[in-house]
């Protein structure tokens, strides 16, 4: 961001009497302030031009929908490298307990022209939350519709379709991972091109809930047990004994891609423990698994500004671009 420059106003001079005021002094001062100021515009103007020097230019593209005749929810902003070559591609994912939360949200606004900037063409959508009919797997369904029509426009979009990953945070990590997992399965079908083909490179998961039967362990009135009943409302209706386990990555780790999982070690809302027993398992089935345990912070460190986020997502492009080797 560009910093506004600042004129410092002069200081009266208890030497000098007003009515005695020297006119060619005030003169003196009152240019000087003016070059200060000039002088400060520059340093800032240029500060500004040469981020944007540093920053590839990306091309920007807002409010597409992925969904015939599909609600606002339903839409996302797209991100790319404006050059003609092939790239690979983000399936980008907030957050927000299923229930809140937006595209617009400081963590992944943060990320997705950053991603793009780092070559990658990045589709930032919004989805059905728990109030607006995205109970689940309505909101998977969604986010897996995204993904396949991120597929039938590779062509248009110049990207790879074998070279998708998807990134997610908190809600949108469990989302992320879910499709990511199922993607080449039957289940939970792309609600307009159920017959397209998916394939995920790999799924990155920022404090995701990977397990949702976690809430068998805490108090019925507690904020966490309220939220993830109410957001498998329906699900569990129909799948009655299962359908916590059902609703979670943790059940699908046969058909898992490579996943970088990056976990708060101070998160009150999902604690550690779910990424690292989620780490043993996919390492148990023999599947490609890296997580990193951000020491010190708590959830939703993505959204707030400084050195721990930077690292993060220098983390993440590093993890992506390996997956792209091999």
């Amino acid at each position: 961001m560009t910093r506004r420059a600042r004129g410092e106003t002069p200081e009266d001079n208890p030497e000098i009497e007003r009515k005695e005021c020297d006119v060619k002094s005030a003169m003196k001062i009152l240019a000087a302030g003016a070059l200060l100021i000039m002088m400060g515009a520059a340093a800032a103007s240029a500060q500004g031009a040469g981020a944007r020097s540093m920053t590839p230019a990306i091309m920007v593209k807002k409010d597409i929908p992925y969904v015939l005749g599909g609600t606002p929810l339903q839409t996302g902003d797209l991100f790319a490298p404006r050059t003609s070559t092939l790239h690979a591609a983000i399936l980008l994912i907030h957050g927000g307990a299923w229930k809140w939360g937006t595209r617009n949200d400081p963590g992944v606004t943060y990320m997705a022209p950053r991603l793009a900037a780092a070559g990658f063409t990045v589709f930032n959508i919004s989805y059905r939350l728990v109030e607006q009919g995205g109970r689940f797997p309505d909101d998977l369904e969604d986010c897996k519709t995204a993904l396949a029509w991120m597929v039938i426009h590779a062509k248009k979009l110049r990207i790879n379709p074998k070279d998708i990953f998807i990134v997610g945070t908190s809600a949108g990590a469990h989302l992320a991972l879910m499709a990511a997992y199922t993607a080449r399965t039957h289940l939970f079908p792309a609600t307009d091109f159920p017959h397209v083909a998916l394939n995920v490179k790999a799924v990155v998961g920022f404090y995701t809930p990977t397990n949702l039967m976690l809430v068998n362990g805490v108090p019925h009135n507690s904020w966490a047990y309220k939220v993830v009943i109410n957001y498998l409302k329906a699900w569990l209706v129909k799948h009655p004994k299962n359908g916590l386990l059902s609703a979670s990555p943790i059940a699908y780790i046969k058909t898992a891609v490579p996943t970088l999982l990056l976990q708060g070690t101070q998160d009150k809302l999902v604690p550690p423990v779910l990424a690292e027993t989620m780490k043993n398992v996919l390492l148990a089935a023999h599947q490609p698994v890296k997580l990193i345990m951000v020491h010190g912070v708590g959830h939703a460190f993505m959204n707030f500004p400084g050195r721990v986020r930077k690292i993060a997502l220098r983390e993440t492009i590093q993890y992506l671009r390996l997956q792209l080797q091999k």
